[in-house]
């Protein structure tokens, strides 16, 4: 009987070395981990460059916040009301994701390119906006030698300084470039 309880003594503490290893990957990587640590030190960072990227771009504010169950919130902040940025129009949301997206990429010690490319981001913008649009492009590409924008409007043409033509007649593809 000896014999047996320490086998099973020997296990029970193999296993646990596996809940002390395990709780500590939780610590360093789960909700309330290094990440939200590093991203709680952060946040007035960040939230003070998404203020600078769309200060005279929009009437509205956007912040980052994480909450009392360590969950990440984005919200819009219109006439002192804040809101989850979920509910807000085709432009506030367009512009908060490319705001957050600059913004993300600088702060980053990952590389990055030194273009942005963006691929149908105005589709659910309204015309009227499309100058706001094009302030917070002219932000951005402070921080990028240029900007690869893929649309079909042919209002935004003028925005850039090199246009690339893609057209398709008969299942074949040409391409036109334009200064």
């Amino acid at each position: 009987q000896i014999s047996e309880h320490e086998i099973i003594i020997n296990k029970l503490n193999e296993e646990e070395v596996l809940v002390k290893t395990w709780k500590y990957y939780l610590a360093m990587v789960g909700k309330n981990g290094i990440c939200k640590m590093v991203l709680r030190q952060t946040l007035p960072i960040i939230n003070s460059e998404l203020n600078y990227l769309l200060e005279d771009v929009c009437d509205f504010n956007v912040m980052v916040e994480i909450d009392d169950k360590s969950d990440i919130n984005f919200s819009i902040i219109v006439d002192d009301v804040k809101s989850d940025l979920s509910s807000g129009s085709g432009f506030e949301q367009t512009v908060a994701a490319l705001a957050l997206r600059a913004v993300l990429g600088n702060i980053s010690t990952m590389s990055r390119p030194s273009f942005m490319l963006l691929d149908e981001v105005l589709g659910g913008v309204a015309r009227d906006n499309y100058e706001n649009i094009k302030r917070l492009y002219d932000r951005m590409l402070k921080d990028y030698s240029f900007i690869f924008q893929v649309t079909h409007l042919d209002d935004i043409a003028d925005w850039h300084n090199t246009t690339v033509v893609v057209k398709k007649e008969n299942r074949v593809s040409t391409i036109k470039v334009l200064k």
